[in-house]
């Protein structure tokens, strides 16, 4: 099955970017640990996830659209970015010391 972003994501970085505010809001919530390794759920292009990553945080990635992972890839390879969703992240369990929903 297509995701919906795979069709309506082609061009999502044109007209988006992390908001300063919302990520300052986000870091204050989550809290991460410099040594700790975090997972965006719904991470969709990855602007969020490449905050976090440019801030030092170990940030993992997941999307249900291919095409947004795609453009997540092309911003910032060294970030682990992979396909699922919050019912099923792929990851194991307790293999991440937090979640954040973007």
């Amino acid at each position: 099955m297509k995701a919906t972003y795979d069709t309506i994501g082609l061009r999502y970085n044109a007209t988006r970017k992390a908001d300063p505010y919302l990520f300052e809001q986000l870091h204050a919530l989550l809290n991460p640990k410099k040594d700790g390794v975090y997972v965006d759920i719904g991470c969709g292009t990855g602007n969020y996830t490449h905050e976090f990553h440019k801030k030092g945080y170990s940030f993992i990635g997941i999307d249900p659209s291919k095409e947004m992972l795609l453009q997540a890839k092309a911003r910032n390879s060294t970030i682990v970015w992979t396909m699922g969703a919050a019912k099923n992240t792929g990851l194991a369990e307790n293999s991440v010391d937090g979640r954040s929903l973007s």
